[in-house]
């Protein structure tokens, strides 16, 4: 089979739960399948960073194009033309779209989309005006509808599109998201020491890693420790990590305290220790298609505490200290209890590292592969 795949989304250089999504469902897609023929198109008016793009296999080749994406995108939403399969070779079997973006087909050519939440729909204001424009012209409930399958990362997003968007729940096909498998319990004390001057991180923590936007409840975070803090007067900081991306989320103000660091984004090699030394991960976000970053904590065993709502329960399981969002003194509680409660820590850490072998990309690779397969896509 001629399989193309769309990296439109890897193009801006960001490293978001999308961008991860992509590359490791890729590496594991393309050691897994040998005999197919994978082409990654990506369409680019000036020269783009492609270092990062998985080519490095002997069955995939890159292609790209050249048009203004401005003008190539208003093309394919309005007039649902040129057709993508045309446009990045002959004889395309199957077009894979990792993430939703205006992707009309030919007849002979069949669409697989993976969504991984609607929070474009739930969360509009998280977005700027600039994005929830793109919105408007990506038209996502149309790409679904025309999408032969739709794969979505969670039971509860797959809710979402048949509730929201009417779509025939047999048409969706959950395949679940994993941990890297560098995100692990390291023994590097020194290397830790480094990793505390390099990101001005005090020895004792709880962590937040997540793109810094509103629907991660960040000011909540904030608020329940700033308070906590004040009932213990304890030695422990908030480190706050990620990065802000205006030219997509609306603004998150956060005001400035001792015991808050923002150390921006995290380099890959470093998250690995910088989960493993956090007292706890805090991640009680507002909405998650998946939650990524609590199979990240628990993989490299950090016990974690997350919403009681949205995806992350099913991500979680029975691994993780389950809270409100909206209730900020249920997350303190939370959050005083695993500072107080060695053996609970102990039992979350142990019961995560089990949840976090449930999830492998290589599963979701093997899955990915079957609906491509299949020959009589519904």
């Amino acid at each position: 089979m001629k399989i193309a795949i769309d990296l439109r989304p890897l193009m801006a250089g960001k490293i978001t739960g999308v961008e991860v999504y992509i590359i490791n469902m890729l590496k594991a897609l393309f050691e897994a399948d040998k005999e197919n023929e994978y082409i990654l198109w990506y369409n680019a008016f000036k020269e783009v960073d492609t270092s990062h793009f998985p080519t490095d296999y002997p069955n995939v080749t890159l292609k790209r194009t050249r048009i203004p994406n401005k003008i190539l995108n208003l093309f394919l939403s309005i007039l649902r033309w040129p057709k993508i399969d045309h446009l990045i070779g002959k004889d395309i079997d199957v077009v894979w779209v990792p993430d939703p973006r205006p992707t009309p087909v030919s007849k002979k050519c069949k669409k697989i989309i993976t969504f991984h939440d609607l929070s474009f729909e739930d969360f509009k204001y998280s977005f700027n005006f600039k994005t929830r424009l793109w919105h408007k012209i990506l038209r996502p409930k149309k790409e679904a509808k025309e999408a032969d399958i739709i794969i979505s990362v969670s039971k509860f997003t797959k809710g979402q599109l048949v509730e929201e968007y009417g779509i025939d729940e047999k048409k969706i096909k959950v395949v679940y998201e994993a941990a890297a498998s560098h995100l692990k319990p390291l023994d590097l004390p020194k290397s830790f020491e480094i990793i505390q001057r390099k990101y001005n991180v005090p020895k004792l923590y709880f962590l937040c890693l997540s793109t810094i936007e509103h629907r991660k409840n960040i000011e909540g975070i904030i608020k329940a420790y700033i308070e906590w803090q004040e009932g213990n007067r304890a030695d422990v900081g908030l480190v706050i990590a990620g990065k802000q991306y205006p030219e997509i989320f609306s603004d998150v103000r956060i005001k400035n305290h001792p015991l808050i660091s923002m150390p921006g984004f995290i380099d890959e090699e470093d998250k690995a220790l910088l989960y493993q030394h956090a007292l706890t991960f805090l991640y009680p976000s507002l909405y998650e298609g998946f939650g990524l970053p609590i199979l990240e904590a628990m993989q490299c065993g950090t016990p974690v505490i997350t919403s009681d709502s949205t995806s992350m329960p099913e991500v979680a399981g029975d691994a993780a200290i389950l809270v409100n969002p909206n209730d900020l003194h249920e997350l303190k509680r939370a959050m005083d209890e695993l500072y107080r409660d060695e053996t609970l820590r102990a039992e979350l850490i142990e019961k995560g590292f089990r949840q976090a072998e449930k999830f492998s990309w290589k599963k979701a690779a093997r899955k990915l592969l079957d609906l491509i397969q299949k020959k009589n896509l519904p």
